[in-house]
């Protein structure tokens, strides 16, 4: 049987990248816990479950890619340093200003990976851009807490984008609002754009099912005229709800139905918030 590391290598850089969604997800249950819901606090003890046995299948393979390569001084040094994670590798930690959550234990997977990366001729770079836009999912997933942070409860999506913007730029320093994409009869404004990972962002502001809907079928005009850009090439469509009117599943059921582009992803948000409803005349 043929072993290649380079495909060993590989499935622990996508291992790495889940671990990221999934994180993403623990963040964005905790801005929903408390002792009275059960339904969430069930629902983040699976997450943390995935999380470790996440963290600890990466583990094994790159122990296991260290083994083969004949790295045994690398291999001792690597699993001694994991052993400081044991029964707790479902713990994350906050990161100070961007209120991201991250894992100790995958920075110091990724390390290794990066290294046995460079030793095996992989693309870092690559790698690199995959974990940017990680952080970058990260920081939308935790829209709701970037709301709150700020004192705001948001009247519509101008707000909130505005809110996300101000962050954003500290962070990926090329973020830009309402960058054009020209068209033959139109010129689209996509929201917000990171020019180095080439990926715009749509926001849409939800007080309603029926919003949701709306927010939805606008989406979808906004993938015809966005189609073809040579500067934008991902996108995210950020749908902020200030209660729980649809879920994740939900809409991604419906943009696979609907057979919506493949390089828009979906995600439902949930915070505070409601428009300001107008007085009777």
């Amino acid at each position: 049987m043929n072993f290649n590391p380079n495909l060993l290598l590989s499935a622990m850089a996508d291992e790495l990248a889940e671990i990221d969604s999934t994180i993403g997800k623990l963040q964005q249950l905790s801005f929903h816990l408390s002792l009275e819901n059960n339904y969430y606090n069930e629902e983040n003890e699976m997450t943390e479950s995935e999380l470790k046995w996440r963290l600890e299948r990466t583990y094994i393979g790159l122990s296991l890619l260290m083994e083969h390569l004949s790295l045994n001084n690398l291999l001792s040094k690597f699993q001694a340093g994991f052993t400081i994670f044991e029964g707790k590798l479902e713990e994350v930690a906050v990161a100070p200003y961007l209120g991201d959550f991250y894992s100790q234990a995958q920075i110091y997977l990724r390390q290794y990976l990066h290294a046995l990366s460079a030793l095996l001729g992989e693309n870092l770079l690559n790698q690199d851009l995959v974990q940017k836009k990680s952080t970058l999912e990260g920081i939308l997933l935790n829209t709701p807490k970037i709301i709150f942070d700020r004192g705001i409860e948001p009247q519509n999506e101008a707000q909130v984008r505005k809110s996300v913007y101000d962050l954003l730029i500290h962070v990926f320093p090329d973020t830009v609002r309402e960058t054009s994409i020209i068209q033959n009869t139109k010129t689209y404004k996509p929201d917000i754009g990171v020019k180095s990972l080439s990926t715009a962002i749509e926001y849409k502001f939800a007080d309603s099912s029926d919003e949701v809907k709306t927010a939805v079928g606008g989406l979808y005009e906004d993938m015809r005229g966005y189609s073809g850009s040579k500067d934008w090439t991902q996108f995210y469509a950020v749908i902020y709800m200030t209660e729980h009117f649809f879920t994740q599943q939900q809409i991604m059921a419906e943009f696979k139905h609907t057979s919506a582009d493949e390089n828009w992803k979906p995600l439902l948000v949930i915070g505070k918030g409601s428009r300001t409803k107008r007085s009777a005349s």
